[in-house]
């Protein structure tokens, strides 16, 4: 495998050079346990980010987005800067330690561009059953120009059960080909796990998908996408575990069309359809912890009409790799925790060689 190479300096990118034979090394020792496969290369886009999450990219001229999520802030790369383009977004400590402290600072973790103009970004900074999904008018002029131009409603408690507070940490929010249709991962009671449609169009927002009303166990849907005009689901199932399943979802009958095990991926959070592939996938490993940030991996997945999955190592060692998408430069862009969560350690990396 071969080492990600890079400088510690905000955004600035250097090339890897090294003798024949032999491994590059990597002067920015946070990164240097990244290794990639042979054919792939790796090299970061964005740091100093705080919990980063969605990753999408804006129509026309195609810049990165990121939500910036501990920071509740969107923010896109143009030139090599970071430029926020909302901010000021409710934030708020998804966990409770032993010792009390708060833990993983969540706030936007999802967003999808609806025009050069207009993004729907998830409320995730707010308490379960209030969160809502925002639609924004970016202005020319900046984030202080930028507005929420329609809000939709929350999902409430689904179930009986005390715990049940409603849907809560929206994330993993996909666009449909119509333009205004989105389906986005609920974070509830494990009781019943989520999957919600929602119209940009009129703000309603309602449960589409249960695992649980369907057979499957394994709960914690966290990236939906569209595929063969059905819709594809990564559920990470208990952290930390080897439980993690890929999901079908047929539109139609609103039952599982196919579902695939994803052996040796311990907590799937991101899935990018390969462009120009019918049935290839990046996926990203967390391996999830809730005391610190582990390290994970980039794999391609190749989905079987058997229901079996081949799966293939890209890069290993990246620690806290989340959300992921294929650019339009064919690279896949993987938003990473970085070595420590609730930091400033935060970054974005662009992985190219998937399509070789």
């Amino acid at each position: 495998m071969k080492r990600l190479c890079m400088i510690a300096a905000p955004l600035l990118i250097a090339a890897c050079v090294a003798e024949p034979g032999k491994l590059p090394v990597a002067p920015d020792l946070r990164t240097a346990d990244v290794f990639t496969s042979e054919g792939y290369n790796a090299t970061v886009v964005a740091e100093g980010l705080n919990n980063p999450s969605g990753i999408s990219f804006r129509p026309g001229d195609g810049a990165l987005t990121v939500c910036d999520s501990a920071n509740g802030r969107v923010v896109v790369i143009e030139d090599g800067r970071q430029l926020p383009i909302i901010e000021g977004m409710t934030t708020e400590y998804w966990k409770t330690l032993e010792n009390g402290s708060k833990a993983f600072k969540l706030g936007p973790l999802s967003a999808v561009w609806l025009s050069g103009q207009q993004i729907a970004v998830t409320d995730a900074g707010e308490p379960d059953g209030k969160e809502t999904v925002a639609t924004w008018h970016i202005s020319s002029e900046g984030a202080a120009k930028s507005s929420v131009k329609l809000r939709s409603n929350a999902i409430g408690p689904t179930t009986n059960d005390a715990k049940d507070l409603g849907e809560g940490n929206l994330s993993g929010m996909c666009l449909m080909p119509d333009g205004h249709t989105y389906y986005v991962c609920g974070q509830g009671s494990d009781v019943k796990s989520w999957i919600l449609r929602g119209d940009a169009n009129t703000g309603k927002l309602e449960t589409a998908f249960s695992a649980d009303d369907n057979g499957i166990a394994v709960n914690s849907p966290v990236q939906c996408i569209e595929w063969r005009g059905n819709l594809l689901v990564v559920y990470s199932g208990a952290g930390g575990k080897d439980d993690g399943l890929i999901v079908e979802w047929d539109l139609k009958t609103g039952k599982p069309a196919n579902q695939w095990a994803v052996p040796g991926i311990v907590d799937p959070m991101g899935i990018a359809h390969v462009p120009g592939t019918r049935n290839r996938f990046a996926v990203t490993d967390n391996n999830w912890s809730l005391t610190g940030v582990n390290a994970g991996t980039v794999s391609l997945v190749t989905l079987e009409d058997s229901q079996d999955a081949r799966i293939e190592k890209v890069a290993t060692g990246v620690f806290g790799a989340v959300n992921c998408a294929f650019g339009p430069d064919g690279r896949l862009y993987v938003a990473c925790l970085g070595k420590k969560y609730d930091s400033s350690e935060g970054l974005v990396i662009a992985i190219n060689g998937f399509r070789k």
